[in-house]
This record gives structure tokens, sequence and C-alpha cells, in this order.
């Protein structure tokens, strides 16, 4: 589950595997399941696909974890590559 926040300040939780879509609705957000339910989180379009990001990345590094891969670091999902001047 990831958690959010509704517009009152509650807290709650959703299955992130059946996130369909994530739209900003100005300083807010909009989650659509793939059920066609909608949800307004309080977090930002950029706070919810970090959050979606961060709980696939923890998946992956404890799946790695249980099948002994010991080479696979926890460092996000995206590595920066610079330019490199010719």
């Amino acid at each position: 589950m990831i958690l959010l926040t509704t517009l009152r300040g509650d807290r709650f939780g959703l299955n992130p595997d059946l996130v369909e879509e994530i739209r900003a609705n100005g300083a807010n957000c909009v989650v659509t399941m793939i059920t066609g339910r909608s949800y307004t989180a309080r977090e930002d379009i950029d706070t919810v696909q970090a959050i979606l990001n961060d709980h696939r990345v923890d998946l992956l590094w404890h799946a790695a974890q249980e099948t002994g891969e010991t080479h696979v670091q926890r460092t996000g999902y995206l590595t920066p590559v610079l330019d490199q001047e010719e």
C-alpha cells in the first residue's frame, strides 16, 4: 500500500498495482484506479509519482534480497547520466 492524504487531512492507503492514472489538479492530484474509482490527494503529482516509484524500488530491492542477489544496491529507480563534453 501507498499512503496519501485527503484534502481534509485524513490518511488513506491505495493499492499501487491498481493505479491507472495520476493527474494534476492544481496543487493536488487525482489518482484514478483501474476500477474507475478516483481519489483526490493533497499531494501534488510529482510527490505521488515519487511515492509510487519508491514503492516499486522497495519491492524490487526486497525481492532481490530474498533471491540472494547481494549485488543489487538500493539507490533509487534512476541514475542520472551527465552529458560529457567532447
